[in-house]
């Protein structure tokens, strides 16, 4: 049994002891950027709106359409004048050949070509928004990914001094048994505590893998790819709320994007009332027609030329289509405008409840700080005592448990500072 245990443990333990990568949240950003199937997705639809963001889309430029026409047939004619004469033809032949260039140009339609095209800049700056929201939820979700692979290293590395300490103890204690100053019960005791330490350690060590393999899904990476992360988590400590919201008005993707929404309504009603105005065309074109026949009155005949001209029409009444159309957008600029304010609402309360637990978080972080020093104070005294005699080995145990509780502590209150500052970055339109 003893020997599936350590058997177990190289297993598990082998990746640590390896020369691996040493990967920074800045790698493992690049490389979900890189080939994150979310963003991918995201990008087309903002190479959609910035295609068809342009000035003939918005009906800006002319359309120029060519035909060429061509036509042969086989007929039986049987003619008779006024004068007695006749012309009979069978299998007789003609063609001919009609040949154009159209150009037509609207000049004015009421601005709603301008409408149009702000309405399609509207439609790609919001593209972009759509990717810029999609970077920042990667960001943010590789970013917590990292910091838990950090703190589950932390937590392993921490698990191996206690577990070194255990096995000290063990060694004391067998000296101790060996030369009459303890009972053998005492020696037991301490391989029962280094057994829980390393129990521990072993479930810290399949945690940290774990972590790593959710980071490499993330990073789109071979679940094999293997790497180590940081050491240490380092949270912010000079984040201010009043700069945070300044820099959130202005830079909150979701903010943006309700505003964005908002303009679109509100060109989508110039389009239509701009169909109230009439619309100026300008035509011109070239034909070439030509022709032969082997029977009729014309053997041949040849035409060519331009033409140009302009054409005004007025939409006077559709059966209040105008109005209705009209009145539909109208409803939805007001939903626009409920979406936009609201989205200003929810900003500050999200700011405002993400800003305390970043408060509460910090505050932790440097609380326990200062209490693990107390407890590191409280160990090293128990361990002196325990030397001296004056206090049994549950004493101590009980001492070193409190002092490895204090450690996970601190390394989870860094942990939660450190994301807390995260979802504050991204409130404000700074993470990244």
């Amino acid at each position: 049994m003893k020997k599936s245990l350590i058997f177990l443990s190289f297993c598990l333990l082998s990746g640590l002891g390896q020369t691996q990568t040493l990967l920074s949240l800045q790698d493992a950003l690049s490389l979900a950027m890189e080939q994150n199937f979310s963003i991918a997705l995201v990008k087309n639809e903002q190479n959609v709106a910035r295609i068809n963001n342009s000035f003939g889309a918005a009906g800006m430029l002319p359309t120029i359409n060519g035909t060429v026409n061509q036509d042969n047939q086989v007929t039986n004619t049987k003619q008779t004048f006024l004068n007695g004469n006749e012309n009979n033809r069978d299998g007789a032949k003609s063609r001919s050949l009609n040949a154009a260039v159209e150009m037509s140009w609207t000049l004015f339609n009421g601005m709603k070509m301008f409408a149009t095209k702000a309405k399609l800049e509207e439609f790609e700056a919001m593209g972009n928004l759509k990717l810029r929201m999609q970077m920042e939820q990667v960001v943010l979700r590789v970013s917590k990914a990292y910091y838990e692979a950090v703190l589950s290293k932390a937590q392993v590395k921490s698990a191996e001094k206690f577990m070194a300490i255990s096995k000290k103890r063990i060694e004391v204690a067998k000296a101790k048994v060996e030369t009459g100053k303890s009972a053998k019960s005492e020696w037991l005791k301490a391989q029962v505590y280094y057994n829980a330490d390393y129990a521990n350690y072993m479930r810290l060590v399949t945690q940290y893998e774990n972590s790593k393999l959710g980071l490499n899904q993330l990073m789109t990476q071979q679940l094999n790819y293997t790497f180590e992360v940081m050491d240490s988590i380092e949270p912010k400590d000079m984040l201010q709320l009043e700069a945070l919201k300044k820099s959130g008005l202005e830079n909150n993707t979701g903010i943006q994007m309700a505003k964005r929404n908002l303009d679109i309504y509100q060109l989508g009603i110039k389009e239509i009332n701009a169909e109230r105005l009439p619309s100026l065309v300008v035509r011109s074109g070239y034909n070439y027609n030509t022709s032969n026949s082997e029977a009729g009155f014309l053997q041949s005949a040849r035409n060519n030329g331009y033409h140009y001209g302009a054409g005004l029409s007025w939409n006077l009444y559709n059966g209040n289509d105008v109005n209705r159309r009209s009145s539909l957008a109208k409803i939805g600029e007001k939903t626009g405008t409920y979406v936009y304010k609201d989205s200003l609402l929810r900003f500050e309360l999200n700011l405002q409840q993400a800003y305390n637990v970043y408060k509460t978080n910090l505050e932790l972080w440097h609380f326990e700080e200062s209490n693990l020093e107390i407890a590191k104070q409280n160990y090293e005294i128990a361990a002196e005592q325990y030397g001296q005699g004056i206090i049994s080995m549950n004493d101590l145990r009980e001492a070193e448990l409190i002092y490895l509780q204090n450690v996970d502590r601190l390394l989870l209150s860094k942990f939660n500072a450190k994301v807390s500052e995260l979802e504050l970055l991204r409130l404000s339109g700074s993470l990244g």
